[in-house]
C-alpha cells in the first residue's frame, strides 16, 4: 500500500475535513486498493460498534466505507453488512445516523450476491429494529428497479409476510409492507392488506382502506411507467450520493407556510458539514416541488431530506 493510498484512506475517517471531489475520484480510481481497506472497516464495525461510537460524531469512515463498497458493487461486502445489521439493539442505527434507515435497501442491493434468504432472515427477524428490517425489505425494491427480481417475486414475498411471517403487532415493518405493495400496485394482495388494515397492524395514515382503494384504481401499468419514479437504484458515486452531506449550501432558507408552487432546494439551509447525522442519498440538485398532493415518494417539504413517507407522513 502506498503512502498516497493510505494518506487518501485517513482522509475517510473525519466531516470535520472531507476529501475533495478530486481525492474521491483518485479512490474510485485505484479500488482494488482500497477495498481491502475498506473491508477491514466494516470488519471493525461488526467486531465493536462501541469503539466506532467511542470515536465520536465527527468520525464518518465506517459509514463512507459502505458507501463506496456499494458503490463498487463489491459482493464480498453482502454478508458483512448482513452481519453488521444482525447485530441487536439500536447502537448500529445510531452509530450510522439514517444510513439504514434511509439507504439501507440500496447498499445491500448494490452488493447482492445471490442468497436472497439472507435478506428474508433479516426482514423476518423480530428481535431486530424495525427500521433495519424495513430497509432490508427495500432492497427488494431496488433489485426488482435493477430487473434483478421480477414484480412476481417481490409481491409473492409480501403475500408471505403479510399471511404468516410477520409477527402480529404493529411496526414500520408492516408499513413498509404496505408501502411497497402500494408503490407496486396492490391488486394481488387486497385481501391480506384488507385483513392487516383490520387487523391496526398497518397505519391508517400509510394505508387505509380508503386509500387502499384510490390505489386499486390506478391503472395497473401506468403505475410501472413510474419505476424511476418508485425507488432510487443501487448506489452511485460519492460526488452524487454525498455531495450535500459532505459540502452542503450555507445559504439560509426562508421557508413560509404557503408552499404552492415553490420550487425549494432541500440543502438550500444553513448548515456545517456533518450537521446531519448521516447522508440519505438525495442529491444536491433534489429540488421539493409544492404541490396540494405531495407523493409518499417525493421528498417532504419539511427540509428533512427524507422521503414524505418517512417523515411528515409518519408525523
Amino acid at each position: 500500500m502506498s503512502d498516497k493510498n493510505l494518506e487518501f484512506f485517513e482522509r475517510l475517517k473525519s466531516i470535520e475535513s472531507p476529501p475533495t471531489h478530486e481525492e474521491f475520484e483518485y479512490i474510485l480510481a485505484h479500488r482494488e486498493a482500497f477495498t481491502p481497506l475498506l473491508l477491514k472497516e466494516v470488519d471493525q464495525f461488526i467486531a465493536s460498534p462501541t469503539d466506532i461510537e467511542a470515536l465520536g460524531k465527527t468520525y464518518v469512515r465506517h459509514t463512507l466505507a459502505l458507501f463506496l463498497l456499494a458503490h463498487f458493487r463489491e459482493k464480498s461486502a453482502y454478508e458483512k453488512i448482513i452481519a453488521l445489521i444482525s447485530i441487536q439493539g439500536s447502537q448500529v442505527l445510531d452509530v450510522t445516523g439514517e444510513v439504514f434507515s434511509e439507504a439501507l435497501g440500496r447498499i445491500l442491493a448494490s452488493v447482492y450476491d445471490g442468497n436472497m434468504q439472507r435478506i428474508y432472515a433479516v426482514v423476518e427477524n423480530e428481535k431486530l429494529n424495525p427500521w433495519i428490517r424495513a430497509g432490508a425489505l427495500d432492497c427488494l425494491m431496488v433489485l426488482w428497479k435493477e430487473s434483478v427480481l421480477s414484480r412476481e417475486e417481490v409481491m409473492n414475498y409480501l403475500r408471505e409476510l403479510l399471511t404468516d411471517k410477520l409477527e402480529k403487532k404493529p411496526s414500520y415493518v408492516w408499513d413498509a409492507v404496505a408501502l411497497i405493495a402500494y408503490d407496486l400496485h396492490p391488486k394481488e394482495l387486497v385481501a391480506e392488506l384488507k385483513d392487516a388494515i383490520k387487523q391496526n397492524l398497518i397505519e391508517p395514515v400509510v394505508l387505509n382502506d380508503a386509500s387502499l382503494a384510490e390505489s386499486l384504481e390506478q391503472p395497473f401499468y401506468d403505475v410501472l411507467k413510474n419505476k424511476n419514479n418508485v425507488i432510487d437504484g443501487y448506489i452511485k458515486s460519492p460526488k452524487i450520493e454525498l455531495s450535500w452531506w459532505l459540502y452542503p449550501d450555507r445559504k439560509l432558507l426562508q421557508k413560509g407556510k404557503d408552499y404552492e408552487n415553490v420550487d425549494v432546494p432541500i440543502v438550500d439551509k444553513d448548515v456545517t458539514p456533518g450537521e446531519r447525522a448521516a447522508p440519505m442519498g438525495w442529491r444536491s440538485a433534489t429540488v421539493v416541488r409544492g404541490t396540494k398532493k405531495l407523493g409518499r415518494n417525493d421528498p417532504c417539504l419539511c427540509g428533512s431530506g427524507k422521503k414524505y413517507k418517512k417523515c411528515c407522513l409518519n408525523s
